[in-house]
């Protein structure tokens, strides 16, 4: 099994989690509203740091992880500017 961990910082998480599904995801958990720093600086959602992101998790079958990194990887080639998407997929051992 896979964990995909995603950060989606843009007005449509939605797209997001409909590629999940579209491409073998069984669900996903999402949290809205989320703050940090990263390479494109910081989101805090305050006037000084504007904008708030999205995490979002997913445990997939192995067998499914590669069309599900494969439709994460086509939907950051369509973002509109100012839309990021990035992912992380880590080993899970066990799942219940």
């Amino acid at each position: 099994m896979k964990m995909f961990w995603i950060i989606y910082a843009g007005p449509r998480p939605a797209r997001v989690t409909d590629a999940l599904l579209a491409h073998g995801a069984a669900g996903y958990t999402e949290f809205p509203k989320a703050h940090g720093t990263g390479t494109h600086g910081r989101v805090q959602g305050t006037r000084a740091w504007p904008g708030e992101e999205t995490v979002i998790t997913s445990v997939v079958a192995a067998e499914a992880s590669a069309g599900v990194a494969d439709g994460l990887v086509a939907l950051q080639n369509e973002l509109a500017a100012g839309e990021r998407l990035h992912f992380a997929v880590l080993p899970v051992e066990t799942f219940r």
